[in-house]
């Protein structure tokens, strides 16, 4: 009878150890412990430094850069027109003639001529197309080196016409149409270089 009783006695004591151990409650985290995850909508912003990065958005063309693609793809135009119409007058007895750059095989400034006129186009119209060949301006210096070149050889040419008797001469409009042209690609280059160190 006394083993019986202290085996009923006993027994409350054992049901103790029928808790899982320490050891095991750290390794099964509580369910009501856990961290709040975050709403998922679409007014939900994460905090600074987490998430994903923001896709970049295009920059938007600036006005002043669009600008100075206009003032360059005219001086462009205007240069190659220049070259077609006459560099030199002359009027004597026999009449009046003349000569244009297309004759004198000014072909370097039919080139940097339609390189500005699509370079102003790309700056004026960057939705159209792209075409980074080259800056304005360094087109713009290369015009004005050789229009000082030219200037030169018009001047002797000139000089050689006026000195046969009754013979006056004098520059025609196609090369002031260019040295017009080569001044609006300088102004233009420049002002494309302003807006880019702002």
């Amino acid at each position: 009878m006394v083993g019986r009783d202290r085996r009923r006695a006993l027994a409350p004591v054992l049901d103790v150890h029928d808790h899982p151990r320490m050891d095991e409650e750290g390794q099964q985290p509580d369910p009501a412990q856990q961290l709040p995850q975050p709403p998922q909508g679409l007014g939900y912003q994460p905090p600074p430094g987490l998430g994903p990065t923001p896709t970049s958005r295009p920059v938007p063309t600036r006005d002043g850069n669009a600008n100075a693609g206009w003032v360059v793809l005219t001086g462009g135009v205007l240069v190659i027109v220049g070259v077609f119409l006459p560099w030199i007058t002359a009027t004597g007895p026999s009449g009046t003639f003349s000569a244009s750059g297309k004759d004198a095989n000014e072909w370097a400034f039919l080139i940097l001529g339609g390189f500005a006129t699509v370079r102003g186009l790309s700056m004026a119209r960057p939705g159209m197309f792209r075409f980074q060949l080259g800056t304005p301006l360094i087109g713009g210096v290369i015009l004005a080196v050789l229009v000082a070149l030219r200037w030169s050889d018009l001047q002797k040419a000139l000089d050689d016409l006026r000195s046969v008797p009754r013979v006056t001469a004098s520059l025609g409009i196609g090369f002031w149409t260019v040295i017009a042209g080569t001044v609006l690609v300088l102004l233009g280059g420049v002002m494309a270089m302003q807006r880019r160190r702002l």
